[in-house]
Order: C-alpha cells, then sequence, then structure tokens
C-alpha cells in the first residue's frame, strides 16, 4: 500500500515559522508585562489596565504575523531556489 506521497509532520515552513514567533512572542510577551506590572496609575484618576488588552493580544498579533510573515518567506525562498 502506497502513502500517495504523504509525508507525515511539519514542513520547513511551519518549523521556521513556529521557531520565529516562538522567538519573537515571548521576549515581547514578556516585555510588555513587565511594562504593564511597572506602570503606575496618576492618583485620583482612573486606571483601566487590562492583562488581555494591553499585554496577551498584542504579543498574539506580533507572534502570529511574524510566524506567518517567516513562513510565507521560507515558502518563497523554497520555491525560487528549489535545491
Amino acid at each position: 500500500m502506497g502513502d500517495g506521497g504523504y509525508k507525515g509532520g511539519a514542513t520547513v515552513e511551519g518549523r521556521w515559522g513556529c521557531i520565529a514567533s516562538a522567538v519573537l512572542g515571548v521576549p515581547v510577551f514578556m516585555f510588555l508585562l513587565l511594562v504593564d506590572a511597572l506602570g503606575d496609575c496618576v492618583p485620583d484618576t482612573a486606571c483601566k489596565k487590562g492583562f488581555l488588552t494591553q499585554v496577551l493580544l498584542p504579543s498574539a498579533v506580533i507572534a502570529i504575523g511574524v510566524g506567518l510573515l517567516v513562513r510565507w518567506a521560507v515558502k518563497t525562498a523554497r520555491r525560487n531556489n528549489p535545491d
């Protein structure tokens, strides 16, 4: 029985994209978490700080964007140089 050309596992593009998003996403998350924790509100004013909107959402958007961009770049580079 043949496998029909299917090769299990992640693609090269997917691995590079995942590595790049983790390498950039974790430091961005830690930096934003630190800034959110150290940021102090002015006394006598309503301070709206939120973990989701100030830390998690920007970190996720940056990590996903970098991962997709690197995945696209590696796929394009492999298509142009099929070694």
